[in-house]
């Protein structure tokens, strides 16, 4: 015996009610990264901890809050410049972390590293490594630390456009105060 023809039910609405939720998701979603602010204020002279690593912001640096993470970054805008701070865990030598940084700015940011790294110390006595690094429209300078009680690195990026000198030198100049307030006294 033949089987019976099953009758043909229209596939159209569930279609179309498919396709509305995905414009009313993808919408939702634009809608919401629109309304969300991508910089937050942060409080004047409070100090902003991220590992063991503490300091006070500038005036007027606002945290990027889509580029920083709970725990291992934290990103400060300002004019088109960053300062950027993470920590990691590092077991290797202040030698290999400094080859490796060099290595991956040149190699993999096709940027220019110039000069001899130089030794650097806060006002709270850290003690570490920093070089500047340059490129056509980026210019930078990079500090690292390394704990090893704690076996951790800390490493401060700071860069933003060179197009104009005296808005990177006044930058350069807030993000070395910012610097010189770290300690890593904050775990």
């Amino acid at each position: 015996m033949p089987a019976a023809a099953r009758p043909r039910q229209p596939t159209w609405p569930a279609t179309l009610a498919l396709a509305g939720a995905i414009v009313l998701y993808v919408g939702g979603l634009q809608l919401w990264d629109r309304l969300t602010p991508s910089a937050r204020a942060v409080a004047q002279g409070q100090p902003l901890t991220l590992g063991p690593a503490r300091f006070v912001p500038a005036p007027g640096w606002q945290m990027d809050v889509a580029r920083s993470r709970p725990g291992q970054s934290l990103v400060l805008v300002k004019s088109g410049h960053s300062f950027s701070v993470q920590t990691a865990t590092w077991h290797g030598d202040a030698d290999g972390l400094l080859r490796r940084e060099q290595r991956l700015l040149e190699r993999g940011y096709r940027l220019r590293v110039e000069g001899e790294p130089s030794g650097f110390f806060t006002d709270w006595g850290l003690q570490g490594t920093t070089f500047a690094y340059y490129g056509a429209r980026t210019s930078g300078r990079l500090w690292l630390v390394i704990d090893g009680t704690r076996s951790t690195v800390v490493t401060v990026d700071f860069y933003g456009p060179n197009q104009d000198p005296d808005a990177a030198a006044q930058a350069l100049t807030e993000a070395q105060d910012m610097l010189a307030s770290m300690d890593l006294g904050a775990a």
